[in-house]
């Protein structure tokens, strides 16, 4: 997956921890990565309604010459036509989650790019334009961490409900 994105690793957070004990009791666990990806799906999607990186900051303003440009959504960070939103995918698999867009600028977005970085225009103007702040919008939040771990906890109570 190009773009931006992140992986959720087996290291030994509160997710992969209830993760590990219900690897050893299911399995395959591809149902709870399916699951974790629609959860992260659904969390994301409300974080740009609402602005906010995971860690619940708002996003870096605007600079007042794009705001004042722009003609759709001109209040709305990181929104102009949706598509980074709406770009949102995962790959659920036997090994793990990999959640994110495919959009290159995805990246920029998350991580912010300087003036000039990815070169020069026909005309030798930079690309991009000005500064572009780092605005964090892919990621988890405590909250989705937690959420995580219910999503671990519901799989292992079918399972343990399932064995004879």
């Amino acid at each position: 997956m190009a773009g931006a994105r992140y992986t959720i690793e087996f290291d030994g957070t509160l997710a992969s921890n209830a993760l590990s004990r219900a690897m050893a009791l299911l399995g395959d666990i591809t149902p709870i990565m399916r699951d974790y990806g629609e959860y992260l799906l659904i969390s994301h999607r409300d974080r740009f309604e609402r602005q906010v990186s995971p860690a619940g900051k708002p996003w870096a303003p605007l600079s007042p010459e794009y705001q004042a440009q722009k003609k759709k959504n001109a209040s709305r960070i990181l929104v102009l036509e949706g598509f980074l939103a709406g770009t949102l995918r995962y790959n659920a698999g036997p090994d793990g989650l990999e959640f994110g867009t495919n959009r290159p600028y995805g990246a920029v977005m998350q991580y912010g790019a300087a003036q000039g970085v990815f070169g020069r225009t026909r005309r030798g103007g930079p690309i991009p334009r000005g500064d572009i702040p780092a605005r964090p919008w892919l990621g988890h939040s405590a909250a989705d961490d937690r959420e995580l771990v219910d999503i671990t906890q519901d799989h292992l109570q079918i399972a343990i409900d399932a064995k004879p």
